[in-house]
């Protein structure tokens, strides 16, 4: 048998085998470094799991991880939970299945997987990243140096206790390669790809996906190609198509997971941002403190505190993360040396989108859609192209030693009259020790690329600042994942925080009681510094307290109506919900049988409660007055009376009759409606007891739920009822009732993705490049 190794063939094998082995480097070098950064979390004691206020992953990301994996276990493709608030759509985290690999394990195995599921997230990143610049043709230790920039930078590391960072790293590392492949070799599968992909984040990633794409694909093109506007104008519009193919392909996610955001109180309701945050002067500025933050931030992630000792603008997480290494502040002004005027165009261009987002807030409430003021993928997007130009300018000093030395003399000087600036307010932000670390740093980087233009050993010195920046990313980032508060491995089999004496009340409730109903905590079991509203994930109860940037506006209504919500604070209140806690006739609408407590004389002195068992330092109690779900009525009270009534009657309210807001409706499927004087006077007359006993012996006897009404096999009306809850109608007698739940546009976006898969099959056969401009 003969191979044909030809010139052509042999040189081309050669080509393989060092692209190979370049990628095996990169990918052990990225191992290395993990390992020295992690290494109390992989060898020690520690885990991913941060207590600290500003990225309170323990009682945030931890019990949604567990609810997805107990859910796939249990139940199967997520649908709807109870354990979420009073009940809520889960299905968007079907993503999670994709992108959060831990989410596969079982609960007990979450913990400790957090630090090797980071490990998957730098190798990824970092392998990408390094794959994008060796499309741009730099030089192999700028492109092995800037995969380390990005896979330890700040936005990374801070990945690694607020997960969802860390996601966003990938599936924009991932955009930005697809888009490069696109922009300079015409391969535009890959972009459909990671727009999908960058989807499966949440639809409002889309739209940060969509304002990235139009800025780095017409730049790229005009720094490749030159200015050409019709070929220009019509690659972007064929790149634009297959953007929106990737979108196609993941609508059965991101159609739900945007009628998610806007059926929350943030999107449509009462705490959106958008009037308050628009209306703002479009150059008005931000406070001095926010300005110190944005220059200090890029030499360390901790110069100004660690977590929650963070002294700078806002907090730890939402101050900008702009540290992707010194050297790239060092040597990030050289990419202007011996450019273009249309290369210095576009560099410029760049540089002034981050200089204008940071000087001005309103361009960074625009970024956001005016839904927030703070920085976090913006700082991503600034990363990018600070190390992909810092990176451009240090392929350029290895292969022809290009180094202006009064431009290099002018940067330092300006770098450490920053860190020394002589502002009592601005020297109180800084810590020390760091500034001393990234004064020796910066000076020594500035030696050894003075000294490689000197003796004219660029390649040899260049190699020499990869490893010292290598040096500087394990010392800088060990302070930001080791120097703060953390679960440790100990405690996950000690009896304190997750791990407590809720397990066994829990078990031994769920072994006695097959009913439906809730449970309340007064006090949450996680360990972080804010108090855990979202123990039920955790511990796989139903109750009705819930965190989430984004809970369900129809629950906000309802608890803001019964007076669970305060007017006062409803920014706060409409994520950190304590659902009905406090509110003890509420509770027993809202179907709770059982109250878990610490200090049981509240619980002792109420007529209501039965003592069940202690726990160890918990009490449970037995709610006599339960509540089955699935209350029926045959009467109703207009909205707009119900919301008049005080506070203390609105509970009992919901006992006598539904609340509706729309007459017709009720005159509809004939409901006779309560008068004002009427509702007082059951209010006032009928006995707590009696209204229970009545309510009880009409509800549902519960087997199975899934939230579409079927009467006997026949669908059934479903209305929206009590501000915020569901009811159905039904027939007056004893009916079989089936309850099932269906996501909402499921068939919608299902449909809008299998039609762009076959779109993208026939295009992929017929098209698999487009034409670039020449």
């Amino acid at each position: 048998m003969k191979f044909d190794l030809g010139p052509g063939n042999a040189s081309r094998l050669r080509s393989r085998s060092r692209r190979l082995f370049r990628t095996a480097a990169v990918a052990l070098v990225l191992v290395v470094l993990w390992l020295l950064v992690y290494q109390h979390f992989i060898f020690g004691n520690g885990t991913l799991l941060y207590k600290d206020v500003g990225v309170d992953s323990i009682n945030i990301y931890y019990p949604r991880y567990v609810l997805v994996s107990d859910y796939i276990r249990d139940e199967g493709i997520p649908s709807w939970s109870f354990r979420v608030g009073m009940g809520q759509n889960i299905f968007s985290s079907l993503s999670a299945l994709l992108i959060t690999p831990v989410v596969w394990l079982a609960k007990g195995a979450i913990a400790t997987g957090l630090v090797y599921q980071h490990l998957l997230y730098v190798m990824l990143s970092g392998l990408l990243f390094a794959r994008f610049l060796v499309n741009r043709g730099l030089a192999f230790p700028s492109c092995l140096l800037g995969a380390l920039l990005l896979s330890f930078s700040a936005y990374m590391c801070m990945g690694s206790c607020w997960y969802f960072h860390a996601n966003e790293v990938i599936c924009f590392t991932f955009l930005l390669f697809a888009a490069e492949q696109a922009a300079s070799r015409g391969r535009w599968v890959y972009l459909v790809l990671a727009v999908t992909a960058v989807g499966f984040l949440g639809a409002f990633h889309l739209y940060l996906g969509a304002l990235f794409l139009c800025f780095y694909v017409p730049a790229r093109l005009i720094e490749r190609f030159s200015w050409q506007p019709l070929p220009i104008l019509r690659t972007c519009a064929l790149l634009a198509g297959a953007a929106l193919l990737g979108v196609g392909l993941g609508a059965i996610l991101s159609v739900n997971s945007f009628y998610g955001l806007l059926n929350s109180p943030r999107g449509s309701g009462p705490t959106s941002l958008v009037g308050q945050l628009s209306s703002q002067p479009i150059f008005g500025l931000a406070s001095s403190l926010h300005y110190m933050t944005a220059v200090l931030r890029p030499f360390g992630n901790d110069l100004m505190g660690t977590g929650d000792g963070f002294r700078g603008w806002e907090n730890y997480l939402e101050a900008p993360m702009t540290y992707c290494g010194l050297l790239c502040l060092v040597i990030f002004p050289q990419i202007f040396v011996g450019s273009s005027l249309r290369q210095r165009i576009v560099y410029g261009l760049i540089l002034a989108v981050i200089l204008v987002t940071t000087l001005f807030p309103w361009f960074r409430y625009f970024f956001w859609a005016f839904q927030g003021d703070y920085y976090r993928t913006l700082s991503l997007f600034a990363v990018f192209g600070i190390i992909t130009l810092g990176m451009t300018a240090f392929s350029r000093y290895i292969e022809d030693g290009r180094l202006n030395l009064w431009l290099l003399g002018g940067t330092i000087f300006l770098l450490i009259g920053i860190l020394y600036f002589p502002l009592r307010e601005f020297q109180s932000l800084i810590n020390p020790s760091p500034r001393v670390a990234a004064t020796v740093l910066l000076l020594s980087y500035t030696i050894l690329l003075s000294l490689g233009r000197l003796v004219k050993r660029p390649h040899i010195i260049g190699w020499i600042i990869v490893v010292l920046a290598a040096i500087e990313l394990v010392y800088l980032d060990r302070i930001t994942v080791a120097n703060r508060p953390t679960v440790t491995k100990s405690e996950l089999n000690e009896r304190v925080g997750y791990n407590d004496e809720t397990v066994d009340a829990v078990r031994d409730i769920n072994v006695s009681d097959k009913d439906f109903f809730r449970i309340t905590k007064t006090r949450g079991s996680g360990p972080g510094m804010r108090e855990s509203l979202n123990d039920a994930m955790v511990f796989g109860y139903y109750g009705t307290s819930s965190y989430s940037s984004f809970n369900n506006l129809n629950y906000i209504k309802f608890l803001m109506a019964v007076g669970a919500i305060s007017d006062f604070d409803l920014a706060t209140d409409t994520r950190w919900s304590y659902g009905l806690l406090g509110h003890p006739l509420l509770s027993t609408f809202a179907c709770e049988k059982y109250a878990l407590v610490e200090n049981p004389v509240p619980f002792q002195t109420a007529e209501q409660y039965e003592f069940v068992k202690r726990y160890g330092k918990k009490y449970l109690f037995r709610n006599q007055l339960f509540l089955p779900l699935g209350l029926s009525f045959d009467h109703y009270i207009v909205e707009d009376v119900f919301r008049q009534l005080p506070d203390w009657a609105k509970p009992i309210a919901l006992l006598h009759a539904v609340v509706l807001s729309d007459k017709s409706t009720a005159d509809k499927h004939g409901l006779s409606q309560l008068s004002d004087g009427e509702i007082k006077r059951q209010v006032i007359e009928t006995s707590f007891p009696s209204i229970i006993a009545e309510r009880r012996s009409t509800a549902l006897n519960i087997r199975s739920f899934r939230w579409q009404a079927f009467q006997d096999g026949r669908s059934a009306p479903v209305l929206n009822v009590d501000v915020g809850l569901l009811g159905a109608v039904f027939d007056r007698g004893e009916h079989t009732v089936e309850l099932r739940y269906r996501p909402p546009l499921l068939f919608a976006g299902a449909a809008a993705s299998f039609v762009s898969l076959l779109i993208f099959a026939a295009s992929l056969w017929r098209w698999p490049r487009i034409r670039l401009p020449q």
